[in-house]
C-alpha cells in the first residue's frame, strides 16, 4: 500500500482523470450548459446558435432550491457559546469569510456530487479554503469517507506556464511541479502525464490530512440520476421553436401558372408578382395561391409543462422554481413538496456538517488550541426560509413553552453572536423604558 507523496501521486492523479468527464457534465448541466439537443459533428454554427436558445438551466434551478435551505451561520464548541476555542473560532469563521467558504463548497456537493475543504497556514494563521473538484481528490478513509488517508491537488498556472501539484499524507505535504508542455511545445493534456518531480522538501504539520470531503448523497449531483428529464425538456423547447421559426417564414406557392401569355411571349413573374406593402397582384384566371397550414403549438407548451412537473417530481422540488405559474398549485401539493425538500435539505446538512466542523477543528489546532470533538457547526433552520414563516413558528414555539434562545437559534436561524448581540439590545432597551417610565420606582 501507497505511504509516501510519490507513491501515492500516480494514483491519485489517475482517479482525478477517469472522475473528470463526470465531474465536467455535471458542472455543464448546474450552470446553464448542457449538452445541446440533435447535435452532430458537423452541425453549422448558425444551427448552434438556435439550439442554445432551447435550454433551460433546470439543473442550476434544483441546485440553487435546495442550496437555500444549507445555510450555516456560526460555531459552538462544547455546550457554550464563549470561551477562548469559541472566540478563536468565530475568527476564524470572519477571517476566513466561512460563510461563504462553506457555501461554494455545498454548491459543489449539490451540482457535481463532491465538495472539498483545505484548512492551511498563511503567515501563521490558519487559512480554509472551497476548493474545485476538477482539481482536488482524495483517498477516503474507509470508516469515515469525508476523511483523507492521502490528497491530491493539481492545477495549471498560465503566468508562469507550469504545473503544480501538492500531496498530503498523514503528516507530510510535497509539492510537484512541471511546465506545462512537453520537449515538443505540445501542452500536456494529462495529470498523470510524465515531467513531474518534487519541488522543495517535504512539509510537516500535525493532525491528520487537512483535506475534508462533502460527499453528496449516494456520490451523485442532484440532478444527476435525471439529467433524461432534463434533455427531454429541452429537446421538446428546441422542436417548439423549430416550429415556431417555421411557422414564421411560411411556406407560399402560385398554382396553375403557365410560362407564355396568349401571344406565345416569355411571362416574368418576378416582376408580375414584385413584392411590396402595397402590391396587388392582377392573377390570371384559374391561378390560385397556396400556403402551408399553421401548426398548433400549444400541445407542445403543455407537454413541456408537464415535463418539467415530472423533474420538480421527482427531483422534491416545489414546481414555482421550475415554473412561476406554478404558485396557483393547492396548498397540499406545495406543503408536500415542501416537506420533500426539506427533508432533503436536513440529510445534505448532516453529511456536510462533519467535514466542515473537521475543517474548523483543524483550524484550532493550527493556533495551539484543541477542542476534541465537541466542535459543531450551527445552520439557519432549513424550514423556515421567509421572514414570515420563522415569526409564525416562533410565536407557536414560545406558545409552546419554549426559551427565547431557542426560538432565536433553532426558528430564527441567528447566530450566536447575532444571539448575544440582540439579548443584550433587548437589556438596554427594558432599562431605558425604565429610565423614561420610572416603573418600579419606590414612594
Amino acid at each position: 500500500m501507497a505511504s509516501t507523496p510519490e507513491e501515492w501521486f500516480p494514483i491519485l492523479a489517475k482517479r482525478l482523470e477517469d472522475r473528470m468527464p463526470k465531474i465536467l457534465l455535471n458542472r455543464r448541466y448546474s450552470t446553464g450548459d448542457a449538452p445541446m439537443p440533435e447535435m452532430g459533428k458537423n452541425t453549422r454554427d448558425s444551427w448552434v446558435a438556435f439550439q442554445r436558445k432551447a435550454r433551460t438551466d433546470m439543473g442550476g434551478l434544483a441546485c440553487q432550491s435546495l442550496a437555500g435551505r444549507m445555510v450555516p451561520n456560526g460555531v459552538r464548541v462544547g455546550t457554550s457559546f464563549k470561551g477562548v476555542e469559541v472566540d478563536a473560532a468565530r475568527k476564524i469563521w470572519r477571517d476566513n469569510r466561512l460563510d461563504i467558504v462553506f457555501a461554494d463548497a455545498i454548491w459543489d456537493m449539490l451540482s457535481t456530487s463532491v465538495g472539498y475543504l483545505i484548512t492551511g497556514i498563511r503567515e501563521g494563521e490558519p487559512v480554509i479554503t472551497a476548493e474545485a473538484p476538477e482539481q482536488v481528490i482524495t483517498a477516503p478513509d474507509p470508516a469515515q469517507p469525508w476523511r483523507a488517508r492521502a490528497a491530491l491537488k493539481a492545477w495549471r498556472d498560465p503566468d508562469v506556464d507550469k504545473d503544480f501539484a501538492y500531496v498530503w499524507v498523514p503528516g507530510v505535504r510535497q509539492r510537484f511541479s512541471r511546465a506545462s508542455k512537453n520537449d515538443n511545445g505540445t501542452p500536456y493534456s494529462k495529470i498523470s502525464g510524465e515531467g513531474w518531480s518534487p519541488d522543495g522538501e517535504p512539509e510537516e504539520y500535525a493532525g491528520p490530512v487537512p483535506v475534508y470531503v462533502l460527499d453528496n448523497f449516494k456520490g451523485v449531483a442532484e440532478f444527476e440520476p435525471h439529467i433524461d428529464v432534463i434533455d427531454r425538456i429541452n429537446l421538446g423547447k428546441l422542436q417548439r421553436m423549430v416550429i415556431a421559426a417555421l411557422q414564421a417564414f411560411k411556406q407560399r406557392a402560385v398554382k396553375g401558372l403557365t410560362e407564355k401569355d396568349d401571344d406565345g411571349n416569355d411571362i416574368d413573374w418576378r416582376k408580375v408578382f414584385e413584392p411590396g406593402p402595397g402590391a396587388l397582384w392582377d392573377l390570371p384566371e384559374g391561378v390560385d395561391i397556396w400556403e402551408s397550414e399553421s401548426i398548433d403549438i400549444r400541445p407542445l407548451l403543455e407537454a413541456e409543462k408537464e415535463d418539467k412537473r415530472d423533474f420538480a417530481g421527482v427531483m422534491q422540488v416545489p414546481i414555482d422554481v421550475f415554473m412561476p405559474d406554478g404558485q396557483n398549485q393547492s396548498a397540499t401539493g406545495a406543503n408536500n413538496a415542501h416537506k420533500g425538500e426539506i427533508q432533503k435539505a436536513k440529510n445534505r446538512i448532516a453529511r456536510a456538517t462533519a467535514p466542515m466542523a473537521g475543517a474548523l477543528l483543524q483550524a484550532l489546532r493550527i493556533l495551539g488550541l484543541d477542542a476534541g470533538a465537541t466542535i459543531e457547526v450551527l445552520w439557519e433552520p432549513p424550514e423556515h426560509i421567509s421572514f414570515s414563516e420563522k415569526t409564525a413558528a416562533a410565536v407557536a414555539a414560545k406558545s409552546a413553552g419554549y426559551s427565547s434562545r431557542w426560538i432565536a437559534q433553532n426558528i430564527m436561524g441567528l447566530s450566536p453572536d447575532e444571539i448575544q448581540q440582540n439579548e443584550e439590545d433587548l437589556a438596554a432597551e427594558q432599562l431605558q423604558q425604565f429610565a423614561l417610565t420610572g416603573a418600579g420606582a419606590v414612594a
